[in-house]
């Protein structure tokens, strides 16, 4: 494999690209960058004002990083601004004569620069910035196969952009939620005297609640379906350089049947990567359309029981994934309930999401178990357990009773437990008992 292309994968299968970590994985492209076109000098460069001006945002400056204010103006660099709006890669062998780059020369004599290679960096189809890549101490010609390396990783900072501002949202929501969860809570405190009302704040909560799973699901379908996406996205591009090669060598006759074969056999391999992601995310994406069907249907009907929670479980990674910890499904495929799979999905939401809260702090190998059987009398019965830090004798006195919770002051309204025990007493008409033993268990019986 050619070495910028070992280099492209190297970075593009890197976590730091979709998890969010903006300033790692800036640095990462850049270093990236400098190491395959053996440069000095490479900076990310983001538009400030429209068009009208750019700020740097990173400089790598030999093993230096460097996060000085500098800023360019249009007024101030006309013929450079200009040619960014065509949205080309600027291919400057000689900067100081080439008329994109020459109104720089007092810049590019003070820092020894003689070669630049700028490329656009977009987000969402739209171009933000440049990536520029500046050669010094002597002239450079920049070949075919440097800006096709170039123009990927800028894609890269693109990539990386969008996990970032998935984070900062998520980020916002989730502060959005603690401010209302905080408010909630003010507001029952005062409502504590009135049981009518308190009634009213729970249904309103459990309304929310189920809301809040269909959000989780669609944070889920964004963060899940991005990185098989991503590699597809790439796979496809190396793709395209390769059927380039093949193609100039076959006009120009300039290709062994060797390196045909070897052209192919790459293009080959590239193709089953981006139909083995697809085929990924398409199966990433059937699971969340499933869950968010089962959550908007509030009738009882046929459920292959295993599926939904197979599914709800997916939906649920970017909360399990943090802890780390990858529940483990006991229930017979063949198992068909009829019954409200909106109040299952409610139901298994509020245990999973409160084990990763509440249950690992402590635990080297975080483990949840979910198991389902019918027993003689065609009763369902369910059981949920984690290996976490479990209940002292107080809190399982407690922990139904609305607005009991154990972390009051991290976001905790106590309405989790209180809503599952009514949606199994009062939905499935059925029966709730904690479990002994180390961790936490909870059995769930009612008739299937």
């Amino acid at each position: 494999m050619d070495p910028l292309e070992h280099i492209l994968l190297d970075v593009s299968a890197s976590p730091l690209i979709d998890l969010g970590a903006w300033e790692q994985a800036s640095q990462l492209i850049l270093q990236s960058l400098q190491k395959g076109l053996m440069v000095q000098r490479v900076s990310l460069w983001l538009y400030d004002l429209g068009d009208q001006s750019m700020v740097c945002q990173l400089l790598l400056d030999g093993d230096e990083f460097a996060t000085e204010a500098l800023r360019l103006q249009a007024s101030q660099f006309p013929a450079y601004f200009q040619a960014l709006r065509r949205e080309r890669a600027i291919v400057a062998h000689d900067a100081r004569v080439d008329p994109q780059t020459a109104e720089f020369l007092d810049y590019l004599q003070n820092h020894q620069i003689f070669s630049m290679l700028d490329l656009p960096v977009r987000h969402l189809g739209k171009m933000i910035g440049i990536i520029c890549c500046e050669h010094t101490r002597s002239r450079r010609d920049w070949n075919d196969n440097e800006v096709r390396f170039a123009a990927a990783m800028a894609d890269q900072v693109g990539r990386a952009l969008n996990a970032d501002r998935f984070l900062c949202a998520q980020s916002q929501l989730e502060q959005l939620n603690l401010q209302l969860e905080q408010r909630v809570e003010q507001r029952s405190q005062q409502l504590a005297d009135t049981d009518e009302l308190v009634r009213r704040a729970h249904q309103q909560m459990e309304a929310q609640a189920r809301l809040a799973t269909l959000g989780g699901i669609v944070a889920g379908v964004a963060h899940e379906v991005n990185s098989p996406l991503g590699v597809a996205l790439t796979a496809n591009t190396l793709l395209e350089q390769r059927l380039q090669d093949f193609i100039f060598g076959m006009r120009e006759r300039s290709i062994s049947a060797s390196q045909a074969m070897s052209l192919l056999e790459q293009m080959h391999e590239s193709s089953l990567l981006v139909t083995a992601n697809l085929q990924r995310a398409q199966r990433l994406m059937a699971q969340f359309k499933e869950t968010a069907a089962h959550q908007t249907r509030v009738e009882s009907a046929p459920v292959a029981f295993r599926q939904l929670v197979v599914d709800l479980l997916a939906s649920l990674t970017p909360a399990t994934r943090q802890v780390p910890v990858f529940p483990d499904v006991y229930i017979d495929p063949n198992l068909t309930l009829i019954t409200a799979a909106d109040v299952w999905l409610q139901i298994l939401t509020n245990l999973v999401i409160n084990s990763c809260l509440h249950a690992f702090s402590e635990t080297a190998h975080p483990a949840i178990s979910i198991s389902a059987t019918l027993n003689d009398q065609h009763e369902l019965q369910f059981v949920y357990k984690d290996n976490g830090c479990g209940l002292t004798a107080e809190v399982r006195k407690q922990i139904f009773e609305p607005f009991f919770t154990t972390k009051p002051n991290a976001g905790g309204t106590g309405l989790g437990m209180s809503i599952l025990k009514q949606l199994v007493e009062k939905k499935l008409c059925g029966e709730l008992n904690l479990l002994d033993g180390p961790g936490f268990g909870l059995q769930i019986s009612c008739l299937a």
